[in-house]
């Protein structure tokens, strides 16, 4: 009886110990199966899906990309005589100048790349050497934004120009640059071609620069729409707003 006791006291034990292990196991591939699954879910929504997304939003996102093609540096370069045009009225009073009057004229051809580009903003900066009544020399800043609208892809041009009777007062130009910013104010090209002063790197946000005794900041700075230029290449010109 001991002996058949122990027998099935050995196998009971035996079938516990099996029951035992298969339950651990089961349990083992249950977990491994949901952290599995957790981490494919994980990746469905983190992963390809949201990649996706960010495709999508960032292939929709409009980028507008802007270049600077043309822009000749300041001096005699800049300096350029008013446009002589063939008319047929009839003045009632003779011509009072003589003399040829020349604009300090700056014009700046610049590539677009998106298919419309809802809005360009254009601010140049200028200084001007000259010499006051005295005989020292002096400077003068000048600065003027310029918006353009619905700016299709292709090339264009821009320019802005100081009048001849400020030129002939004030001196002519020794500096210019040009910065280009986005509807959002992202800077999307700048230039500031060298001239005939040794100037800091964007010198026209330079403290040092711009509050120097000897710098004079004057009005005058004006677009092209405004002057004996707007007649000319019209087209090539986007709509100021």
């Amino acid at each position: 009886m001991n002996s058949v006791n122990d027998v099935r006291q050995s196998v009971t034990v035996c079938v516990a110990v099996t029951l035992l292990l298969a339950g651990s196991a089961w349990a083992q591939t249950r977990l491994g199966q949901r952290a599995a699954g957790g981490a494919m879910g994980q990746r469905t929504v983190g992963g390809p899906a949201a990649a996706g997304g960010m495709a999508r939003a960032g292939g929709s996102e409009k980028v507008d990309a802007v270049k600077i093609a043309r822009m000749p540096p300041p001096g005699k370069t800049s300096m350029v005589r008013t446009p002589d045009f063939t008319y047929n009225v009839q003045n009632t009073m003779p011509r009072v100048t003589r003399k040829p009057r020349e604009w300090a004229l700056f014009e700046v051809k610049y590539e677009t790349s998106s298919k419309w580009t809802d809005e360009l903003k254009f601010d140049y900066h200028v200084m001007t050497r000259g010499r006051n009544e005295e005989g020292k020399e002096v400077f003068s800043y000048y600065t003027t934004s310029i918006r353009y609208v619905d700016v299709p892809k292709g090339d264009h041009m821009s320019s802005v120009a100081i009048p001849p009777s400020l030129v002939e007062r004030y001196g002519e130009p020794v500096a210019v640059a040009l910065e280009i910013t986005g509807k959002d104010g992202t800077v999307l090209a700048s230039e500031s071609p060298a001239g005939g002063l040794a100037l800091p790197k964007e010198w026209w946000k330079d403290s040092k620069v711009l509050d120097n005794p000897n710098v004079t900041h004057r009005n005058g700075l004006i677009d092209r729409s405004k002057t004996p230029f707007a007649l000319v290449n019209p087209d090539d010109y986007e709509v100021v707003q």
